[in-house]
């Protein structure tokens, strides 16, 4: 449900046609109760059709929900969803970029397909979605696209090299367009959140890391990082991290690295360390057992 209350400011989403990828759970579940609260028109898509009638259902009482079934990687599902967007709503104000999943595993351990995959759904997807998308944008001179990100798109996170290497892809590619665009009235943002408690971590190889994680390492919500989201539009910035603290520990890696890398590899190590140790023991025989 919606995480604040309404405001003046949010005059930006009323009347606006928003369109969230990824928004059956999570992130981009929230965003759309937000923005219907503020009177905006929104259109939720997921490669899961059964989740996502599921989420319309539940956010019916927000405002003016919409879902169409569209799966990123899927260039043919993407030019249906704009032309769903077209005939039910007119034509698409905002694009949030928000569709992407990752696994806990070293790039050595995953197969090519998952590599593959990995980078088409985090990156190829929005580059997908914004090009269909911008056609309507440029001939208009106005709209938004908004790229969520991770903080992993600014820092190494170990042992999640594809992921980082797809959302580090999907912040420069941000920033580059942001400029490309401004001349035809487009705007872009990218947020970078970190660890947010969603279905995202429900992959069967998370487990690993959450039996080393600290039980008292806090995770954002849902609604923190939808707020920011808000917030990042609302005032147009070209980046946002969330939580705000975030952006010193990405400006201290940048200009103290003879401080900060050593600090950062040990950590690095540490983590992977355990990964490897984990998975050993996962693979060792039990005592007793056949050998």
């Amino acid at each position: 449900m919606p995480s604040r209350k309404v405001s003046e400011d949010d005059s930006v989403f009323s009347g606006r046609t928003v369109v969230i990828t990824g928004a059956s759970s999570g992130i981009g579940r929230q965003l759309a109760a937000d923005m219907a609260v503020r009177g905006a028109s929104v259109v939720i898509t997921s490669h899961d059709e059964e989740r996502l009638r599921q989420t319309e259902a539940e956010l019916r009482s927000a405002g003016d929900i919409h879902a169409r079934c569209c799966d990123v990687r899927d260039a043919a599902q993407v030019v249906s969803l704009v032309e769903y967007v077209e005939h039910t709503c007119g034509h698409a104000d905002i694009l949030i970029n928000n569709a992407g999943y990752a696994v806990y595993r070293p790039f050595e351990e995953s197969s090519v397909h998952e590599v593959l995959d990995i980078l088409d759904v985090n990156l190829g997807g929005a580059m997908r979605c914004a090009k269909a998308f911008l056609p309507g944008m440029i001939a208009r001179r106005s709209g938004r696209i908004v790229n969520v990100s991770s903080i992993g798109g600014e820092i190494i996170i170990t042992p999640n090299a594809v992921y980082c290497a797809a959302k580090h892809g999907m912040v420069a590619w941000s920033k580059a367009i942001r400029y490309e665009l401004e001349q035809f009235g487009v705007g872009v943002n990218v947020i970078c959140p970190g660890h947010t408690t969603t279905r995202f971590h429900e992959h069967a190889t998370f487990r690993r890391r959450d039996a080393d994680r600290n039980p008292h390492r806090r995770s954002l919500d849902p609604e923190a990082v939808s707020a920011a989201i808000l917030e990042a539009i609302r005032r147009d910035r070209p980046v946002t991290y969330v939580p705000a603290w975030h952006a010193l520990l990405v400006w201290a890696l940048r200009v103290c690295p003879l401080l900060t890398e050593p600090l950062w590899a040990r950590i690095s190590r540490k983590r992977i360390n355990q990964l490897y140790m984990r998975m050993r023991a996962e693979q060792a025989p039990s005592d007793g057992g056949p050998t």
